[in-house]
């Protein structure tokens, strides 16, 4: 499975495709609060044919599918909890047919949304509304070419409590009884045995639906690999199954995934409005430790809720499959303690996941570095703290409590001026900003910010063109950070983006630096051109290091600069040019 279902871009962008789930459920959930149930959908192109016996065989997939998290449920204290899916009157599964429009070859792997669409306009013919229901889209999209299975279409998932859809792979070889065989003539990416291929493409199945349950990425702690396996939600998908053949320990649902899904609908059985959580975290204490970190707050405002999960991320990993996930029970005042554990000399995104009785959640995310002796630094972490407050005030726009907040913090550590100017710079968002004519600025002005100037065209492929800040996200600030440097003046230009602005030939340099956005793991091109005519291009850009450049533009009408999305789809893809400058 190549997709990478990314904590912050990916799961915005999976979320965008399904029509933002969970709010647009909010719109639509019907008086009708029956039990909810899963859908089977049979995706079918137009040079294929349907297996003739996909009902059976899909209804073993997806028992055993429905099997592994009631045990996984019940292995985590919730009791043998698990979904329900959609049967007949008789007793069988159902399996929803569509008919695609176009043949096999015309789906691709980034072609989710366009498969989803198809599926939709078919399952509202049945009576199924895909955005407030949980549906898996079995597709016929995998390809044998001899001996080797090649995946042609979308294999993802992502969703809410309140809707989510998964994309996966049907096969004739697709078969939980064949789990256990040893017998060669499965692939993937290789030669393997099928109970090898039913242990990739169950597990994806597996997987895929659990982000569309609205889980992320959790890995195993070291000693749980011995006696438990793999996460699920890490590379778990991987390995289901395993233990059949005597090849490892399997898979098991993670306490991280389990506490989520014990108020998800599908696994209480009852439908729930959404409710937006407004809670806010306060008094955050953290205690470091050689090799852990006690931490201890609580949630005050907003729906009560039910839990919180810990996700402690090492950045020194590029993805999120790494993740560790920690749980805590919120008690009658909304109080939660963790004792994070298996640190290492690193950096640490830490994202606390606040959860309702509807299922509904809530990100906090802080950052913080382990030393070599295995301490905490906890000042960043604390620091992350009260921008949470500030951009809770930034939200509102409320700007007296921005204003009080910074002087709290002058206050508190007058050394720390980057808490202050951060701070400063969120109040300054809420004004703003007096744009001018580059051809109308005199002589004797030598330099000018590009965020200050009139565009001719300000273009961005995710969300509106924004100055001095990206995209507001509740996982992430506003702020334009690239490798923990953050810079008060710049565009935001998630790819594909342009940015046009007329010079006039009346300056000689642009100097520029840029970068991907701190928390957004996507590859980016940066270009510059003047009347057209490329000036220069980056080379493929996947870290988060600053860069700067000068161009000459002395013979320059229309300045364009461009963010390409580096030809692998634009997932993540948050290109910031930083302190973006005309000069004379």
């Amino acid at each position: 499975m190549t997709f990478k279902f990314r904590w912050f871009s990916s799961i915005v962008i999976v979320l965008a495709v399904l029509g933002s789930a969970s709010s647009r459920a909010a719109e639509q959930v019907a008086p009708d609060f029956a039990r909810p149930k899963l859908h089977v959908a049979y995706f079918i192109p137009t040079d294929r044919t349907p297996e003739p016996d996909r009902v059976a065989r899909l209804d073993r997939v997806m028992s055993e599918v429905q099997r592994f998290y009631r045990e996984g449920m019940k292995q985590n204290g919730f009791g043998p909890m698990s979904f329900e899916l959609d049967r007949d009157a008789k007793g069988a599964l159902k399996v929803y047919d569509v008919h695609g429009q176009e043949p096999m070859h015309s789906y691709g792997r980034d072609d989710s949304e366009k498969v989803r669409r198809e599926v939709k306009a078919s399952l509202a013919k049945d009576g199924l509304n895909i955005d407030r229901e949980t549906v898996v889209i079995f597709e016929l999209l995998l390809e044998w070419q001899g001996e080797k299975a090649i995946e042609v279409g979308p294999y993802v998932g992502g969703g809410s409590s309140h809707g989510g859809t998964a994309w996966v792979f049907d096969d004739a070889k697709l078969d939980p009884a064949l789990l256990a065989s040893k017998d060669p003539g499965g692939c993937y990416g290789g030669p393997c045995s099928i109970g090898q291929f039913n242990t990739h493409y169950i597990g994806g199945v597996t997987h895929e639906l659990g982000h569309a349950l609205g889980l992320p990425h959790d890995c195993q702690r070291d000693s749980e690999q011995s006696p438990k396996g793999h996460s699920l939600m890490g590379s778990g998908n991987h390995t289901y199954g395993e233990q059949l053949r005597g090849e490892g320990p399997g898979t098991f649902l993670s306490a991280a995934s389990a506490l989520p899904l014990s108020v998800h609908p599908l696994f209480t059985g009852k439908r729930k409005t959404p409710v937006e959580l407004t809670c806010e975290i306060a008094d955050l204490t953290a205690l470091p430790d050689k090799g852990k970190l006690t931490l201890a707050g609580r949630l005050q405002g907003g729906p009560k809720a039910v839990g919180v999960v810990a996700y402690n991320d090492a950045q020194d990993i590029g993805d999120d499959y790494d993740a560790l996930g920690w749980i805590s029970r919120v008690d009658d005042e909304g109080r939660f303690r963790f004792v994070i554990e298996d640190l290492r000399p690193v950096g640490y995104e830490l994202r606390l996941v606040a959860i309702s009785e509807s299922g509904d959640r809530k990100t906090f995310s802080y950052r913080y570095t382990v030393s070599s002796d295995g301490l905490a630094d906890i000042g960043p972490l604390l620091e992350s703290e009260r921008m949470q407050k500030a951009m809770g005030a930034f939200r509102s726009r409320d700007a007296k409590h921005l204003a009080e907040i910074a002087a709290e913090a002058k206050k508190q550590n007058p050394v720390n001026t980057g808490l202050v100017r951060k701070v400063e710079q969120l109040l300054k968002l809420l004004s703003p900003i007096e744009l001018r004519a580059a051809a109308d600025l005199p002589a004797e002005v030598t330099a000018v910010k590009i965020v200050d100037l009139k565009m001719e065209a300000m273009e961005v492929g995710y969300g509106n063109p924004l100055r001095n800040q990206v995209r507001p996200e509740e996982e992430c600030g506003v702020l334009l950070e690239v490798g923990g440097v953050f810079f008060e003046s710049g565009l935001y230009a998630h790819a594909p983006a342009r940015h046009a602005v007329w010079v006039n030939r009346g300056w000689k340099t642009l100097a520029t630096q840029f970068g991907l956005q701190d928390g957004h793991d996507g590859t980016v091109v940066f270009v510059v051109k003047g009347d057209g005519k490329e000036l220069f291009r980056s080379r493929t850009i996947r870290d988060h290091k600053v860069r700067q450049r000068s161009i000459p533009i002395a013979e320059v009408d229309l300045l364009e600069l461009i963010v390409e999305n580096a030809g692998d789809g634009n997932s993540g893809d948050w290109g910031v040019w930083l302190d973006p400058e005309l000069r004379r």
